[in-house]
């Protein structure tokens, strides 16, 4: 697929999906938890848009969104779901890249992740 046909398909998605019949969680948050260390994660939707239902854990274990709530204590941190741009889309592999054309949302990772997904990666 070219920048074109990648362009095309973005901004068609873009302008449709806040009219399209799916899921808006918007307003929600979601409580993802990793099978293997037991942490967990709190999730909301800073745009509307597809959510998958395990993601990766900092440990390399995997963690199965178990509950939603329609609030949290202000001392949760919650990280978000994202549309990228199409700029940010661009730089995705192929997989996420068709994830997101498809009107599928990225988890924003900021510095601190990264950091303690460094941790980790020294075991």
């Amino acid at each position: 697929m070219d920048k074109k046909d990648i362009t095309k398909r973005y901004t068609k998605m873009a302008s449709t999906i806040e009219d399209a019949k799916i899921y808006d969680g918007r307003g929600t948050y979601d409580l993802y938890e990793c099978e293997k260390c037991g942490r967990n994660k709190i999730t909301t939707y800073a745009d509307k848009g597809v959510t998958p239902f395990i993601i990766e854990c900092s440990c390399g274990g995997l963690m199965q969104h178990t509950r939603s709530f329609k609030n949290v204590p202000d001392y949760i941190r919650v990280f978000r779901w994202k549309r990228p741009t199409l700029e940010q889309t661009m730089k995705l592999s192929k997989g996420m890249m068709e994830h997101v054309l498809n009107g599928g949302l990225v988890l924003d990772i900021d510095d601190e992740d990264l950091e303690e997904r460094r941790k980790y990666e020294e075991y």
